[in-house]
């Protein structure tokens, strides 16, 4: 539903102008409105997913299509057209972070870490759609007017919400728990944000200079706001600390506003300053859909994310310079290579960033991560209609079209320079934590892990609700952990606990010149040892008779007598799962190696706020003291052991 909306308006803006009397400029808010409204609502919905699963917030946006399908098709003015356009931004933000939400939970059950062609076929069928736009919006036009374009919707939402509720899962169960909690002032500030911005860019004046100012202000509430809450509207921390996610999203925006100002510029250019009716508008765009639905179809399956993004890119900045050469008397089959060169990167850029969220995006967010990326492309879309408005007087004419290559062009090359420079791409392709200990990574040889239960202690560190809230994932890693705990406590084996928490002389005795003591200070109550969330996580809680240490430093051993206790039982081999794996989970691997102990590591059983120094840690550094297994591989290790 989105793909058609996004297309069939393409061809239908300059009939739309012409019934209802509007110069390109003002037409230009049907291309807005869609994508302000869903560039907002798009990470409401991705979080509602993340915690309800996607059912009920499919269905209700589905919903809400069909009564924009309707509120469009009886317009009789631009205001009440802009509105059915809002209403059809809200209704289409479900269905992306749904699709992403069912795609991780499928691979979660089948075992399949980086399910490329699911998402190949999530890319493909939106491509697909893409092609089928503007083409039907064409005839659709000649076969009975624009309000067609508008009325499609009502038979699309129908078949949708069939669909939906015959096929989704009816209790899929959500990432995150607890109640839904909503950032409404930071909803209000990032919505504040980009209507100003947008309003100032549409038409932008020296008397409209206040624009900019609101958005200013709006933008540092948002940031501020967005920095203190509990439960963000887009969380900016995880961002901060999750580098490769945000350049994934600048190179989207980059990609967006040049592919949305061909879609949206171009195409009422073929009308106005070609000459071409809309169903010939329409078919004249068939191959930048049909060239983009290739390349995904043939790439789809490729892992080389990098060398996609890259060619994708080069690809624009060709097309850009191809575009500041054509004119009124150009011919077809210039114009038709012209689609081409826009319509192969369009297909590579949107399948190389969204298969690069897949694997950089935390799982427990991968919703509305998704929605995020959304957010990203509208954006550019947003930034595309500003600048065809701005360009575009009455007429879409070829000097403003050329004017409009000129942005194009310097946008495809920071596109370009930005994706060439991005050394992150080539690491992405695997999930955090998918190797098995089975597999020796220096040798490539088969090995079987066989664990003593009376000489083995599964270590739990650090899962703490102070620390549990920026874990990735957080409800896996949990479950998975307390999994662990019910194998070694049924076979015999040992549990420890660490935890970190400072009393008020531990504090005074960290040195001004330590680099520890800033960190801790910086966190100050919130990691004292009597406060609730320095405590051990309710869900993993300790019985009698298992260890428990409190840390006042990283390591288990460091402050601790826990090495004392171990040995005091026998045990010579620790299990260790942790937060964060480069904090506690590091120092321990290295400390107890040097106390001669075994070492086994969970790698689905620790976590680190950055999944990139997770993945690197657990490939290839663990591996050369510890041996690198998962939570599933203990009961089998544990068994063996005590034959």
């Amino acid at each position: 539903m989105n793909p058609i909306n996004t297309s069939i308006i393409a061809v239908a803006l300059v009939p739309i102008g012409r019934a209802l009397d509007a110069p390109a400029s003002q037409t230009a808010w049907l291309v807005s409105a869609l994508y302000l409204a869903t560039a907002i609502g798009q990470p409401v919905a991705g979080r509602l997913v993340d915690m309800h699963g996607p059912r009920r917030l499919f269905l209700v946006s589905t919903v809400l299509v069909g009564v924009a399908g309707v509120v469009g098709a009886l317009a009789s003015d631009l205001p009440v057209l802009v509105v059915a356009r809002v209403l059809l931004g809200l209704g289409t933000c479900a269905g992306y972070p749904a699709a992403m939400y069912l795609i991780l939970a499928e691979a979660r059950r089948t075992g399949e870490d980086s399910p490329s062609g699911v998402l190949t076929v999530l890319a493909v069928s939106s491509q697909t759609i893409a092609v089928v736009g503007p083409t039907l919006g064409g005839l659709l036009i000649d076969l009975g007017g624009w309000r067609t374009t508008f009325a499609v919707n009502v038979p699309l939402a129908l078949a949708a919400f069939t669909v939906g509720w015959r096929r989704m899962p009816r209790q899929a169960r959500p990432a995150v728990r607890g109640p839904v909690t909503l950032d409404l002032p930071g909803i209000a500030a990032f919505s504040v944000t980009l209507a100003a911005l947008l309003l100032f860019l549409m038409r932008p004046a020296v008397a409209d200079l206040w624009l900019l100012a609101v958005a200013a202000i709006a933008g540092t509430g948002f940031t501020v706001r967005e920095l203190r809450t509990a439960a963000p509207f887009v969380d900016l921390r995880v961002l901060g600390g999750n580098l490769a996610l945000v350049a994934t999203y600048a190179r989207q925006l980059l990609a967006g506003l040049t592919m949305y100002a061909v879609l949206y510029g171009v195409s009422q250019w073929l009308q106005d300053g070609r000459g071409l009716s809309p169903s010939q508008a329409g078919l004249l765009l068939f191959p930048l859909s049909g060239s983009a639905l290739l390349a995904s179809a043939v790439t789809g399956r490729l892992p080389w994310i990098k060398a996609k993004l890259v060619v994708g890119a080069a690809l624009q900045v060709a097309g850009c310079a191809l575009l500041l050469a054509v004119g009124g008397g150009t011919p077809v089959w210039c114009l038709v290579l012209l689609m081409v060169c826009f319509g192969l990167p369009t297909g590579l850029l949107t399948l190389g960033n969204q298969n690069a969220v897949y694997h950089q995006a935390d799982a427990a967010r991968i919703a509305s991560s998704a929605g995020l990326l959304r957010t990203f492309m509208y954006l550019g879309a947003i930034g595309a209609s500003a600048a065809t408005g701005a360009f575009f007087g009455p007429r879409a004419d070829t000097a403003g079209m050329h004017a409009l290559a000129w942005v194009l062009l310097a946008c495809a090359a920071a596109l370009l320079v930005l994706t060439v420079l991005d050394r992150g791409l080539r690491r992405v392709g695997a999930r955090p934590g998918t190797r098995s200990a089975r597999q020796d990574p220096r040798k490539g040889a088969h090995m079987t892990l066989t664990l003593d239960p009376a000489r083995t202690a599964l270590l739990v560190m650090d899962y703490q609700p102070v620390l549990a809230a920026r874990i990735p994932d957080a409800v896996a890693q949990l479950d998975r952990v307390r999994t662990a705990l019910d194998v070694v406590r049924r076979h015999g084996g040992h549990v420890g606990y660490v935890r970190v928490g400072f009393t008020d002389e531990d504090y005074e005795r960290v040195p001004e010149h330590s680099r520890f003591a800033a960190r801790a200070r910086q966190l100050g109550p919130a990691l004292h040892a009597d406060a609730p969330g320095t405590q051990v996580h309710s869900e993993l809680a300790p019985l009698p008779g298992d260890v428990l240490v409190r840390k006042s430093r990283v390591g288990a051993f460091s402050t601790t007598d826990l090495h004392q206790q171990l040995q005091e039982r026998g045990v010579d081999t620790l299990v260790l799962a942790g937060f964060s794996t480069s904090g506690v989970v590091l120092s321990t691997v290295r400390d107890a190696a040097d106390r001669d102990y075994r070492v086994v590591v969970l790698a689905d059983g620790c976590a680190d706020p950055d999944p990139e120094v997770h993945t690197f840690l657990i490939d290839r550094i663990f591996p050369a003291q510890a041996a690198v297994t998962k939570v599933a591989d203990l009961e089998p290790a544990l068994t063996a052991g005590r034959g």
